[in-house]
């Protein structure tokens, strides 16, 4: 029903949307405000089957683990939309800010990075997870929105499922950047006061700097039993777990310039690059699909993703696409003029046209 009474996205500018959201005083408004009658809003919030609000399964992630990821129906996904559009438009991002923004990447995050002494990477532990509903309920609530409580109620019931923010909606990625907020104001001053670098892309958090010496207020390498551990500051932790945070211990890294540097998966010793391993990666899919032709690359292409993914391979997106979308980012990372992102690009184009071209007479 909401599906063919609304449509998929508001058609205001930045500044209307923003009025009408510090503005609001009551559901009805909310309702107003995303373009839905109210007694739709009702029923897809409180009355829909749980059951029918989401849609859970699980990827598989590079460490072995799993993330499960919440997909909305198609009506909560459209109200999520509108309102990740009205939280856009209200959120005033920080130059530290690089994930879920337009014109940020994680290139961008990387460039930040170049060439420095050092560069300590952390990782926040279960992100998503972190972020209940009574945080995302207190952000509308607290400066500089100081909503109604009973708009901020409903606001965080749009935005969370089983009691956080859920990987798979619309309005996670901006919720999650308002929550952050002030962690990012601290991360960033602490930086500044030590003469570092400080960066966050979703969870991944990045501090760099040109000093001789590594800052220990941040962190500090300690020896044990002949193996060196990374040992975080006391004022970083604090920050962190004051913000409501856990640091995944798993996932600390200070590295050295002697070393091969790393930021949000690309390499910053000299200039953004990507792993080699990338590269033969591509290299490797368009051998096969030169050799083998395109049905038989495809084949083999989803045979492999859906035993890794454990998916059918039905599921498993087209191999051209996929090849397609990796040079694309090869292009984004070295430049539009990388002399191996041309050829890569140039070698696609050319067993594309090979591929629609019929055979025979």
């Amino acid at each position: 029903m909401l599906k063919e009474n609304s449509t998929l996205i508001l058609y205001k500018n930045c500044n209307e949307l923003r009025q009408e959201f510090l503005a609001l005083k009551s559901p009805r408004d909310i309702a107003e405000l995303l373009e839905v009658k109210y007694e739709q809003l009702v029923y897809h919030l409180y009355k829909a089957p749980g059951s029918s609000k989401y849609k859970e399964f699980s990827i598989s992630k590079k460490s072995g683990h799993s993330r499960t990821i919440s997909a909305p129906s198609s009506a909560l996904k459209i109200l999520q939309r509108k309102l990740s559009q009205v939280l856009y438009s209200v959120y005033d991002p920080k130059y530290p800010v690089h994930g879920f923004l337009p014109e940020h990447s994680i290139v961008t995050n990387a460039k930040q990075h170049l060439r420095k002494k050092f560069v300590l990477n952390i990782d926040l532990k279960n992100f998503f997870d972190a972020i209940h509903f009574g945080r995302v309920r207190g952000i509308f609530l607290a400066p500089p929105y100081k909503l109604p409580e009973e708009v901020a109620t409903v606001l965080a019931q749009i935005c969370c499922h089983s009691n956080k923010l859920p990987q798979g909606a619309p309005t996670s990625p901006v919720v999650s950047n308002i929550v952050c907020t002030r962690i990012d104001s601290q991360l960033r001053l602490l930086a500044k006061e030590l003469r570092c670098n400080y960066t966050r892309y979703a969870d991944d958090i990045t501090l760099s700097t040109t000093r001789p010496n590594f800052p220990i207020e941040i962190a500090y390498e300690s020896s044990e039993d002949n193996k060196v551990k990374i040992v975080l500051g006391e004022r970083l932790i604090s920050i962190v777990q004051n913000n409501g945070f856990e640091i995944n211990d798993r996932k600390i890294r200070l590295q050295h310039r002697s070393q091969h540097q790393e930021v949000t998966g690309l390499t910053v010793n000299q200039f953004p690059n990507v792993k080699r391993d990338y590269v033969r990666e591509i290299s490797s899919m368009l051998h096969v699909w030169d050799k083998f032709g395109l049905a038989s690359a495809s084949q083999r292409y989803a045979e492999k993703r859906s035993r890794e993914l454990e998916i059918s391979q039905e599921e498993v997106p087209s191999f051209q696409e996929v090849l397609r979308g990796k040079i694309n980012f090869l292009g984004m990372v070295r430049g539009k003029e990388n002399e191996i992102y041309r050829k890569y690009l140039n070698w696609y184009y050319i067993l594309s046209n090979r591929s629609e071209t019929p055979s025979g007479g």
